[in-house]
């Protein structure tokens, strides 16, 4: 009796699909067929169907919680992850167990754990020359939710075969013997079972975790040049198009304040030269005004006021009817209101004359500096192109060097992840597809490696 224990596992669904249907050839992703499946039998499970056990046994595992407060379990310690237990019994090809001999001993096995309250999937295979069972075991208990404790259960069924196999009068593995005989005087033996593929592979490998790493970090520290060189070209990068667009706008701005200040300076030139004109008008309307007031006192003066309003008024207004021009020059105050509205136009024209040529000598200057400006603007687009197309090239270069980077880097990894793949491989082999068990009483002894500390080539029993 040989009993092999898969590493724990976290998908009832995964671990289903593999124990109850046929191996995947070569290409498939799943396979459907289950010829190799002789029988099934549940345990602690209200269905026979495998199909539908393997569902319950999901959902109590998810039930975990619920099914603790329920039976008054705190939720302490650290949450399971992996509540899947699957392992093998595997018989001497010369022992023909029936089925009920099968059951009677994986169920005791169950016993031998601790297991025997917790639900179980045992099924047989026809695959292999000697007869063999698989149980699969959920850790959580579907009562109160307590996961199974499988830190001995390696040892636990080791002692458990070895009582077997002596009960059923002949012991097919010696070795076993021994090493429980060791351990039970206080001798630490450690006889892992494992795949002769995964031990081979451990052998030629055993140092190359730490060249790996070597080389990881080695090729790490060559990107992380080319990573600062990126950093440090994409801040210069930025730098040199801030500083091209300051320069552009401080020598843009100069140019428009030239152009400003000799705006300023015209204008008052031009006002400046105003000033007589305003002189000279101010004089005027101020002797006409009193000439006015003097006319306003005299009887028969006024009808020359009268005359000089007429001809203000039509210049006022052109469309005042008859009656409106009347009424206007028999009126004193009406008549000071026209004469004073005369002065204030001729005022306001020559305040809107040298507004004009103000800003008629503002849009010269203005003319002046457009070939200038525009002449910056050209300078300043052909550096944007010069930049852009220095930049560009530096890029390039850049992608260059991390094309070159990226190859050296593939082929120093290459080996390492040729390595790892075949490390998976192993692990997947080691998981999922256990070798023939009656390879264990074929395979003849072999000499300890002094390198290996002691352990011969092929897995150990017990």
């Amino acid at each position: 009796m040989v009993p092999a224990i898969t590493e724990g596992g976290r998908s009832f669904k995964g671990a289903a699909a593999y124990y109850l249907h046929d191996k995947r050839q070569e290409g498939e992703a799943v396979r459907f067929t289950s010829k190799r499946v002789a029988w099934t039998q549940t345990v602690n499970l209200s269905t026979d169907d495998p199909d539908r056990a393997w569902k319950i046994m999901a959902h109590t595992a998810l039930a975990q919680g619920e099914l603790k407060a329920a039976a008054g379990v705190k939720a302490t310690g650290r949450k399971l992850t992996k509540p899947v237990h699957a392992y093998s019994l595997a018989w001497h090809p010369d022992e023909k167990p029936t089925k009920e001999d099968q059951l009677k001993a994986a169920r005791d096995s169950l016993k031998a754990q601790g297991l025997d309250e917790h639900q179980a999937i045992i099924l047989s295979h026809n695959d292999e020359p000697h007869t063999h069972v698989h149980i699969l075991v959920n850790r959580v208990h579907p009562k109160n939710g307590i996961a199974a404790n499988l830190s001995n259960s390696k040892l636990k069924l080791s002692e458990w075969a070895q009582a077997y196999e002596q009960a059923r009068g002949k012991v097919y593995c010696e070795q076993r013997v021994e090493n429980n005989a060791k351990r039970k005087q206080g001798e630490f033996i450690r006889a892992p079972r494992v795949p002769r593929q995964a031990y081979e592979f451990n052998r030629a490998t055993s140092n190359d975790r730490l060249g790996a790493e070597f080389a990881q970090t080695e090729q790490r520290q060559k990107d992380a040049w080319l990573y600062d060189i990126g950093r440090q070209m994409r801040t210069s990068h930025a730098r040199q198009w801030e500083e091209l667009k300051r320069t552009y706008d401080t020598v843009r701005s100069r140019r428009q304040d030239k152009t400003g200040k000799l705006k300023a300076e015209k204008a008052v030139e031009i006002k400046t030269r105003a000033k007589g004109r305003w002189r000279d008008l101010f004089r005027r309307q101020r002797d006409q005004l009193k000439t006015f007031d003097t006319a306003e006192r005299g009887i028969i003066s006024k009808f020359f006021n009268m005359a000089l309003v007429y001809r203000m008024l039509r210049r006022q207004n052109r469309t005042a009817d008859a009656m409106t021009i009347f009424y206007t020059l028999m009126s004193s105050a009406q008549r000071r209101d026209v004469f004073d509205q005369a002065q204030l136009t001729e005022r306001r024209a020559l305040a809107r004359f040298i507004r004009q040529e103000v800003k008629a000598a503002a849009s010269a200057l203005d003319r002046e500096a457009v070939p200038d400006l525009d002449a910056l603007r050209t300078q300043y687009l052909g550096q944007c192109g010069q930049l852009r197309q220095t930049q560009d090239q530096q890029k390039a270069e850049l992608k260059a060097k991390w094309q070159v980077r990226n190859n050296e880097r593939g082929e120093e990894l290459a080996p390492i992840r040729e390595r790892a793949a075949k490390y998976r491989q192993a692990r997947h082999f080691r998981r999922g597809r256990s070798i023939k068990d009656d390879d264990l009483y074929r395979r003849p002894p072999q000499k300890p490696d002094p390198g290996q500390g002691g352990q011969g080539g092929g897995p150990k029993m017990g």
